[in-house]
């Protein structure tokens, strides 16, 4: 099995190699965190011991028959590797719960590295005894040498005999020590483990757990308990053995760095360590596999293939880089293009913010991937919300659903200076008398992301600490930085699709109301032998203002109302509904004019608030007698023109409906004859206006009905509708538009 001895010292090499540049990379990526150090000092002597391994494998056989290599200096230094058992111990104290900081003499902890360092001195210093002994030895004499140099060199002597004999006994003696570590170790980060309620670091620490309590048994089982019980193991399998517990233990640690990001490693350095890993890699199968095509060639051709040989080299290095790429890039995809790869992240996320616009959603994936990605532990919005016009803490915990900010706070004029994410210990000036900065300071609130975009301040996020612990970093926070615009875009778009779906629901609340109110209007005017009735309404808006309608109070006999209310939009049609539902019940109990328009303007009036109101003409015509009682509430004066051309305005009645309780109003009658009529109309048609603000006037509508008076009551209405629009042409009206023109005909 010699020709195992070189890949296996290869393999160590590797290994070793991969590990030293782990514990490097690890202290490298922030030395001020207490856990880094730790675990890189413990890996930096986990990687001693392949490296000395392997240089043992190679220098073993050309150290000297007489002195065997297990006595040499250059053996005994590769115990110095045994000091990773007290850095395992330290890094069990550290991770995954800190207890070192339980202790109250920090120093104190480094008494466990005491028993390692006195191993390596006594296998250091005392490893040829018999060269200190004859060093000690001292020529008996008189005088100063016999007083004193010969009770010292005896003193001396049996120190040396003791140390000497307990090197006898180091083997198993510090088999035990190791023994004792381990299970300490294991003990205290299993334990830990247990007590993460943090689902991100329970992962995380399981992987690492898991890989390092499976190392540390193979190597227990392999060395540790042999040595305790004098067992021999086979020198194949226990490099086997060695081999698979580096690969176990190392990759755990290499893992959750990598893809669990473990240490809170940056991208950037985690790629370096994937590209060093799969270089080495290569590097060792390449140096292996020319070897071994140098030996086939060499057998398979005989003699000299320096040509061929150097054919094959120039071959592989070709190859080199293309196959190192590639392995890169897998490696890559299957570790660090994950939820820990921040372009990783902003891309995934630019990608799926693009389609959602439930701010809910928005918010719960913005906390799951700062949760997941930076291992965030909680994320307060801080946003404005349109509804209460004030900006409101919005949170998914156990605080208060949401918590309204006052608009001067100074805090939030702190906030709105910002740029960029911001610490929260820096923005100090803007903390004093803060109810805002109270809150966020109870909440433990490390970090300030504003959300701002070109007009005004949406809101900001504020993070709480990592739940590993560190610090925000400058990539954490230019990774921030890039989040916040893209959710400052996903937020306004949100709005901007809320408010058109409120549009389009207000549109279709208000195409029903639209037809509510017109299944309210009669379908058809009353019809007689001896008078004609027509109308026409026309609203500025979806929804009116203006109503009008007929009241069958008995045959021959029906009650007419046209009626103007205040305001435009769903208050004023309620408010038709309100008052044609009153005065159809009063009419039909066959009151008298005033009672009828008494009750309702009470009714009005102790319903409503003072600045709902309305106009409203309510009269009663006879088609037997063509009698016709009337009494105005504030409304447009209907105008009667008499067949002869002469016209009189109906104004008897009293105030609006709706402005004071207990108002009286009075009523009064005219008789109509043949071809007279009567027009009813709003103030949108007086009040229409031309291109230069000029009204079309109450006039205007009595000189038209004058001119036109011979014709039927359609052609008449149709003719001053047409005249109206030819003077105000625009559409839809200013305002609600309404008329009724009643002609009497025999």
């Amino acid at each position: 099995m010699e020709f195992l001895q070189p890949i296996i010292a290869a393999v160590y090499f590797i290994f070793g190699g991969i590990i030293l540049f782990l514990a490097i990379t690890v202290i490298r990526d922030d030395f001020s965190q207490q856990l880094n150090k730790i675990t890189g000092f413990m890996l930096f002597f986990a990687g001693l011991g392949p490296i000395f391994l392997a240089l043992g494998t190679i220098v073993k056989p050309i150290v000297g028959a007489a002195t065997p290599f297990e006595e040499s200096l250059l053996y005994n230094l590769y115990y110095i590797w045994e000091m990773f058992f007290p850095a395992f111990l330290l890094f069990s104290l550290a991770f995954p719960i800190n207890r070192l900081i339980t202790i109250k003499r920090p120093k104190l902890k480094f008494l466990i590295f005491i028993p390692y360092i006195l191993h390596i001195v006594l296998l250091l210093v005392f490893h040829s005894p018999e060269k200190i002994l004859n060093i000690l030895e001292v020529e008996s004499g008189e005088g100063f040498s016999s007083l004193v140099l010969e009770p010292i060199s005896y003193i001396l002597k049996w120190l040396v005999l003791g140390f000497s004999l307990l090197l006898s006994s180091e083997n198993t003696l510090f088999s035990l020590i190791n023994l004792i570590y381990v299970v300490l170790a294991v003990y205290f980060i299993v334990r830990g483990r247990a007590q993460i309620a943090n689902a991100k670091l329970r992962a995380q620490s399981t992987i690492i757990i898991v890989g390092m309590s499976t190392a540390i048994t193979l190597y227990t089982g392999t060395f540790i308990i042999p040595n305790l019980f004098s067992m021999e193991i086979s020198g194949l399998w226990r490099d086997g053995i060695l081999i698979g517990a580096l690969l176990i233990g190392g990759g755990s640690i290499i893992w959750s760095i990598i893809s669990r990001r473990f240490l809170d490693v940056r991208v950037m350095i985690r790629q370096s360590l994937v590209y060093t890993i799969t270089s080495a890699i290569l590097v060792g199968l390449y140096v292996l596999l020319i070897s071994k095509a140098d030996t086939y060639i060499s057998s398979y051709f005989g003699g000299e293939t320096t040509i061929i040989n150097i054919g094959f080299i120039v071959v592989a290095l070709i190859l080199f880089q293309p196959i190192n790429i590639q392995l890169d890039n897998l490696i890559k995809k299957l570790f660090i293009r994950t939820k820990t790869d921040y372009r990783n992240v902003i891309n995934k996320l630019s990608r799926g913010l693009i389609s959602i616009f439930d701010p809910i959603q928005l918010r719960n994936i913005i906390e799951q991937t700062l949760k997941s990605t930076l291992m965030v532990e909680k994320v307060f919005f801080i946003l404005f919300d349109d509804r209460l016009n004030e900006y409101t803490v919005i949170s998914s915990d156990d605080y208060p659903k949401r918590f309204i900010i006052n608009r001067d706070d100074l805090f939030l004029g702190g906030v709105n200076q910002l740029d960029a994410p911001t610490l929260f210990d820096k923005m100090s000036l803007y903390r004093d008398d803060s109810k805002l900065a109270a809150e966020l300071e109870k909440r433990r609130t490390q970090l300030i992301l504003p959300l701002k975009d070109a007009d005004h301040m949406l809101g900001f996020l504020a993070l709480t600490e990592k739940s590993s612990g560190y610090n925000y970093n400058a990539e954490d926070i230019s990774t921030l930085g890039i989040i916040s615009n893209q959710l400052i875009t996903a937020l306004t778009n949100a709005r901007l699709y809320a408010d058109s779906l409120e549009k389009q629901r207000l549109a279709e609340e208000m195409t029903i109301a639209r037809q509510i109110q017109l299944d309210l209007l009669p379908e058809c005017p009353p019809m007689g032998d001896n008078f004609s009735i027509c109308t026409y309404s026309e609203p500025s808006r979806i929804i009116g203002g203006d109503f009008y309608d007929f009241i069958e109070i008995e045959q021959n006999r029906f009650g007419m109302v046209i009626a103007d209310v205040a305001g435009k939009g769903l208050p004023a049609a309620l408010l038709v509904a309100q008052i044609q539902a009153t005065i159809r019940s009063e009419a039909r109990n066959c009151r008298e004019i005033p009672k009828i328009l008494f009750n309702l303007n009470n009714h009005i009036a102790r319903s409503t608030s003072s600045e709902k109101y309305a106009t409203l003409f309510y009269s009663e015509f006879d088609s037997r007698t063509c009698s016709f009682n009337y009494a105005n509430a504030g409304h447009n004066y209907p105008i009667v023109v008499r067949a002869d051309g002469t016209y009189e305005a109906l104004s008897e009645g009293g105030a609006i409906i709706g402005a004071f309780a207990e108002m009286k109003f009075k009523y009064n009658s005219v008789k109509l004859e043949k071809d007279d009529l009567i027009i009813f109309y709003t103030d949108g048609l007086s009040e229409a206006m031309d291109k230069d603000d000029n009204e079309y006037g109450e006039q205007r509508i009595i000189n038209h009905a004058i001119e036109n008076r011979k014709l039927s009551a359609t052609e008449i209405l149709n003719s001053l509708i047409s005249d109206i629009q030819l003077f105000d042409n625009s559409r839809p009206p200013r305002d609600d538009t309404t008329a009724i023109v009643l002609k009497v005909t025999c």
